[in-house]
């Protein structure tokens, strides 16, 4: 006897529902979050301090004033923003948590919503994508200040954005106003998005060459707002954040092939470029402002990569991107969900595969295929990785933006084996899907 669809929904849903919830209670306590526990962690900490200041001072500080200052443009704008709005529900730090969560719940559920809608069939054969709500890599994020899991949603926001062009409806002024966002939320995803955008403008541009270009335009516009005002505000040169110099030099120095891996990128000591810089008087980091400091880890950082053998670059870039892309953490990372990301990481890694194996069938992309516009998505995601890799460096963290397109990805790629071959293959093939 064959389970209903409905009743299969249904209790496919409530594991879902099931799981998170296990997540969530095994892993949230309202002790982390009391007194000045929540100025102690780190990078969601400062996130949190300018969220506050925005909602106290209607200033994008971290010093508790309604004085602009250079320290709080080591984050980008959009999360901090986002974030204050929190404040005005309630202004404990745990109560807050939890209302991202909800906001977060929300968001996902409108994009599946939204496709759900374009699709035009039942939720029974979209069942997998529930899978989405507790991807451990985004699930990890979204229990913390991190900007991650929010860039992780719009980034599966602007994916299926794109994925609804079709010949009749090729622009859509809301992927160059999504594409800034991204950026302005999570800049590792620069490359990803003007991946994207570059695919999306040339597929366009023998049909509406002006709307191509405009649109393009539009998406630099916004993009480059926000170095223009920390620019006029600082007079400290045109920058996106002020991590910038610290993000480079962690992503090259000499201890990158022995001691580089895809858990502990980040956590690297940005300080030990300096002494590749020449000056009488010794450099005391914490002694310099933070847009000075950080100008000093990219001249130090470049006088190193200057002072390496091309083989040696070419070295730290491959191990770099090797790293990215190795499901595995190269450092022990315990825990029931940690090794659960490690089947998804695998999930995409094929992903990937298939990806590479669409390109070497040389044939031309469709627009009106689905699958197509999907594989083209991965392409984006794979040149966004593997040149941020090279540029600076990913991990772990950084891939998490993706983690929702990459499952997203691969379920609408890999459908025909998720379901019943052929239910599943004519209900959705047969259908105008977007």
């Amino acid at each position: 006897m064959k389970l209903k669809k409905s009743v299969f929904f249904t209790i496919f849903l409530f594991l879902i529902l099931l799981i998170k919830g296990y997540f969530l209670y095994t892993n949230l306590s309202i002790s982390d979050y009391e007194g000045e526990k929540i100025y102690q962690k780190g990078d969601p900490s400062h996130y949190y301090m300018i969220a506050k200041n925005i909602f106290e001072f209607n200033t994008y500080s971290d010093d508790f004033s309604n004085i602009p200052n250079e320290s709080a443009t080591w984050r980008p704008p959009i999360w901090p923003l986002v974030l204050s709005t929190f404040f005005y529900l309630s202004q404990n730090p745990f109560s807050i948590l939890l209302i991202k969560i909800i906001f977060e719940f929300i968001f996902l559920t409108s994009i599946l919503i939204y496709f759900k809608k374009k699709l035009k069939i039942k939720w029974f054969y979209l069942s997998p994508l529930l899978l989405l709500y507790i991807e451990p890599q985004y699930l990890k994020y979204s229990l913390t200040f991190f900007s991650e899991s929010l860039s992780a949603l719009l980034i599966l926001f602007l994916s299926i954005l794109f994925l609804n062009l079709k010949k009749e409806k090729r622009f859509s002024i809301y992927i160059p106003i999504l594409s800034s966002i991204i950026i302005l939320c999570h800049p590792v995803s620069a490359f990803f998005v003007a991946s994207i955008m570059g695919v999306y403008c040339l597929i366009n541009l023998q049909y509406n060459f002006k709307v191509s270009i405009l649109h393009g335009l539009l998406f630099v516009l916004l993009s480059v707002l926000w170095p223009i005002r920390n620019q006029t505000l600082f007079n400290q040169g045109f920058y996106l954040t002020a991590s910038q110099g610290a993000t480079f030099s962690k992503g090259w120095n000499e201890k990158i092939i022995s001691d580089f891996t895809n858990v502990e990128g980040d956590l690297a000591e940005e300080e030990m470029n300096l002494k590749y810089i020449k000056t009488e008087k010794k450099i005391i980091p914490n002694t310099i402002p933070v847009l000075e400091r950080s100008k000093l880890y990219k001249e130090g950082t470049l006088n190193f990569i200057n002072s390496i053998s091309m083989t040696e670059k070419l070295k730290i870039i491959l191990i770099k991107i090797k790293s990215n892309f190795n499901p595995f953490p190269e450092k022990p990372k315990p825990g029931f969900f940690e090794n659960l990301s490690i089947v998804f990481r695998i999930f995409y890694l094929i992903l990937f595969i298939q990806m590479f194996k669409r390109i070497f069938q040389f044939k031309k992309f469709n627009i009106e295929n689905l699958s197509d516009k999907v594989f083209l998505v991965v392409l984006s995601i794979f040149i966004g990785q593997t040149l941020m890799s090279a540029y600076i460096y990913t991990g772990f963290r950084f891939n998490a933006i993706y983690s929702l397109t990459c499952l997203f990805c691969f379920i609408l790629i890999n459908k025909n084996w998720l379901f019943d071959k052929w239910l599943f293959k004519n209900k959705l093939n047969s259908i105008s899907l977007f």
